[in-house]
């Protein structure tokens, strides 16, 4: 969204990865660009098994995103953009990427007029196919520092994880006008539960315990996992919002 034409009386923000899409878009896009380099999988098993063992002796999500994105110190982001809109169709010709009840959502609010936000851990050289093939109208989402050439740096502004996500679904709101009341979300970790907690209803994909638990509590919606392509989304499919990188909405 450019800030021109009416605004949404709602908005539906959505985790991604495993809430959305059925993988986690920030490995499966590490491992298509090591492949394109010529990698067997030994490097992505290593680079993978590094994140892993960061995580399992209690590293916080955040710096372990950080980590991630310290593996592409030195490469211009326009060949990630590249890589990721050729990886991304060979995702969507997969059986089924995406959650069924998760896309009929996203396209229900659409339907009603509400606008959709993309939110993620994740970068845009994967999640910009992913919200233009969905129709998305903005995707929030980790930001990589690059140079002045746009050469990646290895650091990133701020994880999009968290306490993060929260600040940009309030954002967003205020910046559209819409209330919490007229807000919806859905997450499938307990990272996301304090942007679900920003929302006025909240929704759950996948069978985190923390997100479990209080949905129950407080009666969220729950999504199912059966899964499907675009193809089987009904008027959904085709509804690209083609330009989504260029309207300076990430």
């Amino acid at each position: 969204m450019t800030g021109t034409g009416p605004r949404p009386g709602q908005v539906a923000f959505f985790d991604v990865d495993e809430t959305l899409i059925t993988v986690k878009s920030m490995f499966a896009f590490l491992e298509h660009w090591l492949w394109e380099r010529g990698d067997d999988g030994s490097e992505y098993a290593r680079l993978l098994g590094a994140l892993r063992r960061q995580s399992d002796e209690g590293a916080p999500r955040e710096e372990v995103n950080r980590s991630y994105y310290r593996t592409f110190r030195g490469v211009p982001l326009v060949e990630l953009e590249e890589s990721g809109r050729r990886w991304y169709r060979e995702f969507e010709s997969t059986n089924a990427p995406y959650y069924a009840a998760t896309l009929a959502a996203l396209h229900a609010h659409r339907e009603a007029g509400a606008a959709i936000v993309l939110l993620s851990g994740s970068f845009a050289p994967a999640l910009v196919p992913i919200g233009e093939a969905v129709g998305a109208d903005r995707i929030v989402a980790s930001r990589p520092v690059t140079d002045q050439g746009g050469v990646l740096t290895g650091e990133v502004e701020r994880p999009m994880i968290g306490q993060a996500k929260a600040e940009a679904v309030t954002s967003v709101q205020a910046e559209l006008g819409v209330d919490a009341e007229n807000s919806y979300g859905y997450g499938d970790h307990e990272s996301d539960l304090a942007f679900l907690e920003a929302v006025g209803h909240p929704g759950l994909r996948g069978d985190d315990q923390v997100l479990l638990a209080r949905a129950a509590r407080d009666r969220w919606r729950s999504l199912g996992s059966e899964t499907t392509g675009l193809a089987g989304a009904g008027p959904l499919a085709g509804s690209a919002s083609a330009g989504l990188a260029q309207r300076g909405i990430l």
